[in-house]
């Protein structure tokens, strides 16, 4: 199985040209589209959403991840297996971080092996000319080992673990999804850790704001238009307005520091 995740869009041909060279390659493959609406250039959304999304898909899964704004340049193309067996297929710019450091790094290469790409390269088109081509190989059972040198490092993104200190949860804004909801990259165990319970209050702080809200179950446990907090279905906290959009009301984007405590 192929999970296929890219800040592309649909309006460009790009999704449908990458899957015809996976199944001219492998004819019977199976592609699932995790999504191709990361917001352009995203790198920080893109590696939450992979964690989040590659947790649901069966041991031996070649991921095919493709948000490239240093394609063409000297940044790496690489493939990462992990101790759990699966394979990141992507460019080397840090949008494998977080599945690094949950799921461990078995092994690391650099694709270089022509039989993993198009016989022609392009300059500016790597998810169809080798990205696609390697993951249809793999999936397909072709030898890991071949796509190239084993390389050592790989590039990190910086990014605010999330932790329990003094009775208080900090963590960041992973990503804004498609309703405005702001993910968080924290779990909803740290909450029963600072001893705050269901149907009580939270307070938010972002920057120098503070919010004020309920910590509940779902978004109709409170009115239409109230800002609320749950958990997700991830298992992470998620902030979110009952038929609004929180990320406008936060005035966030994503990669923000927050802190959370049971308000007083």
């Amino acid at each position: 199985m192929i999970g296929f995740l890219s800040d592309w869009g649909h309006k460009s041909y790009y999704v449908g040209v990458a899957k015809a060279i996976i199944y001219t390659l492998n004819p019977k493959a199976t592609v699932v589209d995790i999504t191709h609406e990361i917001s352009p250039f995203n790198v920080h959304e893109a590696m939450h959403i992979l964690l989040r999304a590659s947790r649901d898909f069966p041991r031996g899964s070649v991921f095919l991840c493709i948000v490239d704004y240093g394609v063409g340049t000297a940044r790496k193309a690489v493939v990462m297996k992990t101790r759990n067996d699966f394979y990141f297929v992507g460019p080397d710019n840090g949008l494998f971080t977080l599945v690094a450091h949950h799921y461990g790094v078995k092994d690391l290469r650099e694709i270089s092996n022509p039989k993993f790409m198009r016989h022609k390269v392009s300059t500016s088109f790597h998810g169809r000319d080798i990205f696609a081509p390697t993951a249809a190989l793999i999936d397909a059972g072709e030898s890991f080992e071949e796509v190239g040198p084993r390389i050592l490092t790989y590039e990190e993104l910086k990014y605010n673990e999330s932790k329990v200190e003094r009775n208080k949860i900090l963590g960041e804004i992973a990503y804004v999804d498609g309703f405005g909801n702001v993910e968080t990259n924290v779990p909803q165990s740290f909450m029963e850790e600072i001893g705050v319970e269901l149907d009580s209050s939270v307070s938010i702080t972002v920057g120098k704001r503070i919010y004020k809200v309920t910590y509940c179950r779902t978004f109709g446990d409170v009115m239409k238009g109230e800002l609320l907090i749950h958990a997700d279905s991830s298992g992470y906290l998620e902030i979110a307005v009952n038929q609004g959009n929180a990320a406008s009301l936060l005035g966030v984007e994503g990669g923000e520091e927050i802190l959370l405590e049971r308000a007083k």
